[in-house]
């Protein structure tokens, strides 16, 4: 980790320049830590102000906006239907190219995406990716008033999920094996919270539901101890749906795809037409911010990723 003089950038075409206001630690920058690194900034999770522009088409200098890190063609069909991540072209803000761990970041004007006066810095850079996977996944899930939930990791992603969910009137059992971060999801509105390494979770699971099993098993973790343990929590035709990344998932499809009947889907992100849909939930009430328990300013990166390493913590923040 290293804190660097680097050239401001200039704004050039359609690509304007923002000085940043929040960035977000995410979990994918973990590989890059623990791993060969790279030759760009990172930052990925990033909201800010416009500073500079050149040729735009309705980005304005002073604009508040957060950044989806999403810089694609803009004309296939998948960006035409707003599922940016599945371009051919993609390239992303804070891995090909230079993201938001910096005082500023030049970006196509398509990546800015305006956010209200009453909507913070923070909550913007939190929605592009700790609410934004999340919410994709519990709005595709199809959540009923009422059902049982279990959401394994109680990460950022998860505590996403969890909050949510309980937006969306499912009631949650968060599992985790970090007792802060199951301190905090009991905060967030979680029913039962379950360290699966001293708790029996079936049981706990079973006694929960009445013997009716879980509606929907969330995996943010990535396991496939995890997503072993959620199939077998689920009721008959209850969804698992896989957020965490995993390179493994090992399935049984005479028992668990025909005789269960049970869905397994996997998300990535949201569309880029649901992110009004989340500033309005921020603007009612969704405790996003809540999921934060460090800020640093950017000259202070070291002890902010060993803090991040350590695991005892929620999301971490760079802030101006």
């Amino acid at each position: 980790m290293a804190v660097d003089e680097v050239p401001r950038p200039q704004p050039g075409g359609r690509e304007v320049v923002v000085r940043i206001r929040a960035a977000a630690i995410c979990g994918t920058d973990r590989e890059n830590l623990e791993g060969e690194g790279q030759a760009t900034v990172p930052g990925h999770e990033n909201a800010g102000v416009v500073d500079a522009v050149d040729k735009p088409t309705w980005v304005e200098v002073g604009d508040r906006v957060a950044i989806n890190c999403h810089v694609t063609c803009g004309s296939c069909v998948h960006c035409l239907r707003g599922d940016l991540y599945f371009c051919d072209e993609l390239e992303a803000i804070g891995f090909e190219r230079d993201g938001g761990f910096a005082e500023f970041v030049r970006v196509p004007e398509a990546c800015c995406t305006p956010i209200p006066d009453d909507v913070s810095f923070q909550a913007g850079a939190l929605m592009v990716d700790m609410l934004g996977t999340p919410f994709r996944a519990v709005k595709r899930a199809e959540l009923l008033p009422g059902d049982r939930v279990g959401i394994w990791g109680a990460g950022p992603i998860g505590l996403g999920a969890l909050m949510v969910t309980h937006r969306f009137g499912a009631r949650a059992a968060v599992l985790d094996l970090n007792d802060r971060r199951l301190a905090m999801a009991r905060d967030l509105g979680a029913e039962t919270v379950l360290n699966p390494a001293r708790d029996e979770v079936g049981a706990a699971l079973e006694a929960w539901t009445e013997g009716r099993g879980i509606d929907t098993a969330f995996d943010c973790v990535g396991d496939q101890t995890v997503a072993a343990q959620a199939l077998g929590a689920l009721r008959e035709r209850g969804t698992l749906v896989v957020v965490g990344v995993s390179s493994e998932l090992t399935l049984d499809p005479w028992e668990d795809l025909i005789c269960r009947e049970l869905t397994v889907f996997g998300t990535r992100n949201f569309n880029a037409r649901e992110f009004g849909e989340m500033v309005s939930l921020v603007q009612d009430g969704l405790p996003v911010e809540r999921v934060v328990t460090h800020r640093y300013p950017l000259g202070e990166a070291e002890e902010a990723f060993a803090v991040f390493r350590s695991g005892e913590c929620g999301k971490i923040l760079f802030v101006e």
